[in-house]
C-alpha cells in the first residue's frame, strides 16, 4: 500500500478507535447525544451494541489477518481483548464469564505468539 493511502487508513483507525473506546467508556454521552438515535437507551444496551458490530468487524479482521499471516494484527488483538474484558468484568452480571473468555483468548493469542516466534 502507497503513502497517501497508508496515511488515510491509519487517520481513520485512530479516529475510530478513539470513538469506540469513547463510547464504551461514556456510554451516556452516546445515549444523551442530541439527534442521536441512540438518545435514551440505557447505558448497558449502547454498550452491547458496541460489542456486536466491534464482534463483526474484528471477526472480518481476525479472519483476514490470518490468510495473510500478519503478525502485526495478531500481536494488537492483545491489548484490545485484555481491554474489552476488563470493560465487561465491570459491568458485572453475566458480562464476567464473557470477560474471562476474553482474557483467556488474550492470554492463548499471546502464547501461540510467542510459540510462533521462540519455537
Amino acid at each position: 500500500m502507497g503513502g497517501v493511502s497508508s496515511a488515510v487508513f491509519a487517520a481513520q483507525g485512530v479516529f475510530l478507535l478513539g470513538n469506540a473506546f469513547y463510547s464504551i467508556l461514556y456510554p451516556s454521552s452516546v445515549a444523551t447525544f442530541e439527534g442521536s438515535s441512540l438518545s435514551g437507551t440505557p447505558e448497558g444496551a449502547v454498550q452491547c451494541i458496541g460489542s456486536v458490530l466491534t464482534s463483526l468487524a474484528l471477526g472480518t479482521y481476525y479472519l483476514i489477518s490470518t490468510y495473510q499471516r500478519d503478525t502485526a494484527i495478531m500481536v494488537s488483538s492483545v491489548p484490545s481483548r485484555l481491554v474489552a474484558a476488563w470493560v465487561m468484568y465491570r459491568n458485572g452480571g453475566n458480562w464476567r464469564p464473557v470477560a474471562a473468555f476474553e482474557a483467556s483468548m488474550a492470554l492463548v493469542a499471546s502464547a501461540a505468539l510467542l510459540w510462533d516466534r521462540y519455537m
